[in-house]
């Protein structure tokens, strides 16, 4: 059985152990749509400010590559996947045959169709060809605006705010990320980015890019026109058109990283904001159904811990700007400790 794992993330390690500690002796072929190990691309936002960053982005998969021996090929560019005929082909007309099939992502990323998406500095920022070339813009640039809707855009406006760019969030709720927090957690969190002179229009979306060929503006839903040659997107659907005749066997399996599907409730523990702000969440983020909520607030520091109770135990934690309590507070959560009436002593 010969199997041809495709993608660059993190995702793939763990398909690749599962194949091989199940059959070391199956042929496994680890091809990387983007012609670099496998990374970690929520650390991608990090690179913009810290030249030397990139090299912590390839650890995980380093490690596990000195323990997993699978074919790699990191050296080709992928042009298709031929499902009927079973292989695949590169740009350089090279093919590699299989057996079975797991894409995890192509190399490729389809933007939200907002007009003018196409145009010279636009750019996404889960992949790290666009981080790169944003890197490679910046010099140039002076007004950037990023779509913020989850915690990888939130962490690409804090990297370019510490870069003294003018930043521009552009957020769809009326506080941040309504997708993770509730609205009480969302609003401090955008008047916190505000306080570092970020601005953020709330309840609002990109309607049109502006310019001939370079960005020069964006026209919001609001019909506000804000100037601009940068626009970010943290939004992208997994490009899978270079699959021809898109039928699959039961031995094969598309299953795209987890970055561009929607967040799922409870969360894996999370830290964010970068130098803007300390921020930290696990588990539940709103309300559970059922469950118990407690605060604590200091405004001149912008300190906020805000917990879910669920029975007798905690059920999730948003922290901000309280690094001190972070691993007290995600220990008490992993461990499942009884709080019934310990709940405001442990904030």
């Amino acid at each position: 059985m010969k199997t041809l794992v495709v993608g660059n993330s993190l995702d793939v390690l763990p398909i690749v152990q599962n194949i091989l500690d199940q059959n070391k002796d199956e042929q496994v072929t680890l091809f990387t749509t983007e012609g670099v190990l496998p990374y970690d691309r929520s650390l991608l936002p990090s690179l913009v400010a810290d030249a030397d960053a990139e090299k912590n982005i390839y650890k995980t998969a380093e490690i596990f590559l000195s323990a997993y021996h699978p074919q790699l090929v990191t050296t080709e560019n992928l042009a298709r996947i031929s499902v009927k005929r079973r292989h695949l082909t590169t740009e350089k007309k090279a093919q590699i045959g299989y057996d079975r099939l797991v894409v995890v992502d192509t190399g490729h990323l389809i933007l939200p169709h907002v007009k003018g998406h196409q145009k010279t500095g636009v750019f996404d920022c889960w992949r790290l060809s666009s981080i790169k070339a944003l890197k490679k813009h910046l010099p140039f640039a002076d007004s950037l605006t990023v779509i913020v809707s989850n915690i990888q855009g939130l962490n690409m406006a804090c990297a370019l705010s510490n870069l003294k760019k003018e930043v521009t969030v552009i957020s769809s709720g009326s506080g941040l990320l309504p997708d993770i927090f509730d609205e009480e957690s969302g609003l401090l969190l955008k008047q916190i980015l505000e306080g570092r002179g970020i601005r953020v229009f709330s309840e609002n979306t990109i309607e049109e890019i502006l310019g001939d060929v370079e960005v020069k503006a964006v026209k919001l839903k609001s019909g506000k026109v804000l100037a601009s040659d940068t626009v970010i997107f943290d939004e992208a659907k997994a490009d899978i058109r270079m699959l021809s005749e898109p039928t699959l066997t039961d031995d094969d399996k598309i299953c795209i990283e987890d970055c561009f599907k929607p967040p799922l409730l409870p969360f894996a523990p999370v830290h964010f904001g970068l130098d803007v702000l300390d921020g930290f969440y696990a588990g539940w983020t709103k309300l559970p159904e059922g469950g118990r909520e407690y605060l604590k607030f200091d405004g001149p520091q912008n300190v906020y811990k805000k917990i879910y109770a669920h029975g007798d135990h905690l059920a999730g934690l948003v922290v901000f700007n309280a690094p001190q309590d972070k691993e007290r507070l995600s220990g008490i959560l992993q461990r499942q400790d009884n709080i019934t009436g310990k709940e405001e002593e442990i904030l």
